[in-house]
């Protein structure tokens, strides 16, 4: 065996210095790398001066790039028509400039708070929807350019074969619908001549779902009653008060009326006589600028509907103007 020095089991050492092969193959490399360095400078030239003069037009916009940011999609609001009932209430949307709280109104009719506007008259009906007369009357209304609420009976409705029409109209020509209980029998309502909390309650609440079904407006809800017979007539009626409250119900009497429940020796005999009626029944109430006006459209009150016209131009020429019950 040759000695350490001299190579490794007869090998020739590569890294010896009296050996060139290593790097004498190394300076083969670097030829070719120069050559490929040359290559591509003259490629990247040469392709920058193609560049310059064919493709620069071509292929670099000239336009400002505007980075805009897309707005946050919005829900688009409901498309409310005048026709449409206000959610909730009694009432169209074209109504709503001159349909007042019932409970904003109970206070000025009752002297309970000031009063200091224009002259307002609400014509009201009790009693409805009837056959004979509750068409007529939105007849004279339109005529009159008037408007009106009615207070509603569930068994009128049931009755009614044509009620979910009339009741529709009422409310698409403007006026509104107040609540009359279901019966309009005292003797249920008024148990020993008290108001029954519970009974009343249950009929409002079937009179408004009586609505809903005949009218097909299941958003219906009435926020008016008023007591048959009236709120001043009965005893218990602030326990009632506060359940109606409860459900968002407010009641309304009257201070004037046109005299078509009356006893037979006071009711007016025709309708001059009737229009009459009206203004001579302020003398019984302090506040006169504000009157929420008692009339009844069931089937016997014939001279109410020959009467209205000129109920509707002697108040207006009194300086009323009508509003509604909401």
């Amino acid at each position: 065996m040759k000695s350490y020095h001299g190579g490794f089991m007869g090998r020739k050492n590569i890294f010896s210095s009296n050996q060139n092969r290593y790097f004498s193959g190394g300076g083969r490399g670097k030829k070719a790398l120069v050559l490929l360095l040359l290559v591509l400078v003259l490629g990247t030239a040469l392709g920058a001066v193609i560049f310059k003069f064919f493709g620069e037009r071509n292929f670099t916009s000239k336009t400002p790039i505007v980075v805009t940011e897309t707005p946050a999609e919005t829900p688009e609001e409901p498309v409310v028509k005048p026709e449409d009932l206000v959610e909730d209430s009694n009432h169209i949307f074209a109504a709503a400039p001159y349909a007042y709280s019932t409970k904003t109104v109970r206070e000025w009719i009752t002297g309970q708070v000031p009063y200091t506007g224009e002259k307002l008259a609400f014509l009201t009906f009790d009693d409805g929807p009837s056959v004979a007369n509750t068409g007529k009357l939105l007849d004279v209304l339109k005529a009159h350019n008037a408007r009106a609420t009615f207070f509603i009976i569930g068994t009128s409705i049931e009755k009614n074969a044509n009620a979910g029409d009339t009741l529709n109209r009422i409310l698409a020509e403007g006026s509104s619908l107040g609540l009359h209980s279901y019966s309009h029998v005292y003797d249920k309502l008024y148990p020993q001549k008290t108001g029954d909390p519970l009974v009343i309650q249950e009929e409002i609440q079937k009179t408004q779902d009586l609505i809903r079904s005949t009218t097909g407006k299941a958003n219906f809800t009435s926020h008016v009653f008023r007591y048959p017979g009236g709120h001043m007539s009965w005893k218990g009626t602030a326990e009632v008060d506060a359940l109606l409250a409860e459900d968002g119900i407010e009641h309304i009497d009257w201070n004037a009326m046109n005299g078509d429940s009356e006893p037979t020796v006071r009711r007016p005999k025709d309708a001059a006589a009737t229009a009459a009626f009206v203004l001579d029944s302020l003398k019984y109430t302090k506040v006169k600028d504000v009157i929420v006006v008692l009339m009844h459209d069931a089937e016997n009150k014939g001279l109410t509907l020959e009467a209205l016209p000129a109920v509707i131009e002697t108040l207006r020429n009194e300086g009323y103007t009508f509003g509604i019950l909401k």
